[in-house]
């Protein structure tokens, strides 16, 4: 699941939740929500930016038709609380069923077929690197980039996968498997796991 990108509590939140119901106009979320109508039109445009709200079609007004707007697939997602928990059981139900190093080849493939969804760095080892250190904080990780003994580690004070990886470390294999495919290069882990996890992982030189 993608982390929440606007509050249930803000006008974005609201309008949001509206069209939950189905696709609405302006007016008829303006007078649920006692706003005006430039007040909604302004928060759709926010969430239209954001992915969040598209417009569906029109529907025939006093004077012209008014736009429909209707909840993305993103924008249902930003209600869900039953992401997590599916994730976490699924983990136990996977480790249950799994021998030996299963788990974690079946976690890091994942990782491997995650990163095909972001473009790979060009240029030098150094700056794909940063390139991945980058990719880490749009995760929600803390990451930097450290030299080891002549290799570049990638370390986080926050791990993007924390509520998986505190009840099993195989799920850090996720990340391995995605900056190992993002970097075209073999990646070791080197995480510390526990209540502070951190993130570490070392490239090959």
């Amino acid at each position: 699941m993608s982390t929440p990108i606007v509050s249930s509590a803000s006008a974005a939140g609201k309008v949001l939740a509206q069209l939950r119901h189905g696709p609405t106009t302006v007016e008829q979320i303006a007078k649920a929500l006692r706003l005006t109508d430039n007040a909604v039109r302004n928060q759709l445009r926010k969430l239209e930016d954001l992915g969040l709200v598209t417009r569906t079609g029109s529907r025939p007004g006093t004077s012209k038709p008014s736009a429909l707007y209707g909840i993305t697939l993103e924008g249902q997602i930003q209600f869900s609380t039953l992401y997590l928990p599916v994730l976490m059981q699924f983990l136990r139900v996977a480790e249950s069923g799994c021998e030996g190093t299963q788990l974690k080849t079946f976690m890091s493939d994942t990782g491997r077929q995650l990163a095909t969804n972001y473009p790979r760095p060009a240029g030098t080892r150094k700056s794909r690197v940063y390139a991945a250190a980058r990719l880490l904080r749009n995760f929600g990780g803390m990451a930097e980039v450290r030299v080891r003994n002549g290799k570049m580690i990638l370390r986080s004070a926050g791990c993007p996968l924390a509520a998986l990886t505190s009840e099993n470390q195989a799920a850090c294999s996720v990340l391995q498997g995605l900056l190992s495919e993002y970097l075209s290069s073999p990646v070791a882990i080197c995480c510390e796991v526990g209540d502070d996890p951190r993130c570490c992982f070392e490239t090959a030189s």
